[in-house]
């Protein structure tokens, strides 16, 4: 009996510490980021059956979204690699650039970006790697949605920024960014009220985004 209760014993032991070693082994490996900031720019074509062709500006807006992703060893420092998953939503609304008598023509747009971020950081010493710039290569998808219909279009970023920690486990992010989307995908509906206003395809939608939020690692 004693024999039986000194095994249970250790198996007990060897549990308790698996699930304790999971936690540490795994300690401030992911990272969880909310994100706020504004989305900049953006020109699209738009075309009503039988007018010409306009360009319409996608308004300076507030955005929002959140990161999160899993912190890997470098070649260069350990946990200086991050991959990670974003989604930003950009509420705002069309107007034409160059055709005044359709000055008061608002329909309202939205862009969710659903994207992967492959990331490097860099640390600086003097710091003790509290603060650390880093550079983005994004890929992913744009999902454009008008008061008709939604597409979803290929997207790509370029990015840089810093992040910032105060704590071992917490901190904040700042980010600048160039996010285009490829327009080449099928013609969207824009607004129909007795004919249609369609978004043609071909080109790419230019877009910078600023960020900021705060950084939790687990």
């Amino acid at each position: 009996m004693n024999l039986f209760n000194s095994v249970d014993t250790k198996i007990w032991c060897l549990l308790a510490a698996s699930f304790i070693g999971v936690p540490s082994a795994f300690a401030q490996k992911l990272e969880v980021t909310p994100l706020f900031g504004g989305t900049f720019g953006g020109t699209l074509t738009l075309q009503q059956e039988g007018q010409n062709k306009h360009l319409a500006n996608v308004h300076d807006s507030f955005s929002f979204g959140v990161a999160g992703g899993f912190r890997f060893d470098g070649d260069e420092c350990g946990d200086c690699s991050v991959i990670e998953f974003r989604w930003m939503r950009q509420n705002t609304h069309l107007g034409f650039k160059d055709n005044a008598s359709n000055v008061g023509f608002r329909p309202s747009f939205t862009l969710d970006h659903y994207m992967g971020d492959f990331t490097h950081e860099w640390s600086v010493s003097e710091t003790r790697d509290r603060v650390k710039p880093f550079l983005t290569f994004s890929l992913g998808a744009a999902r454009l949605a008008t008061p008709v219909e939604s597409r979803m279009r290929f997207a790509f970023g370029f990015g840089t920024g810093v992040k910032v920690f105060l704590n071992p486990r917490w901190g904040f992010r700042i980010q600048v960014e160039y996010l285009p989307t490829v327009m080449n995908a099928e013609v969207q509906k824009v607004v129909c009220a007795g004919g249609c206003i369609v978004m043609l395809n071909g080109g790419v939608m230019n877009q910078f985004v600023m960020s900021i939020g705060p950084t939790f690692r687990f």
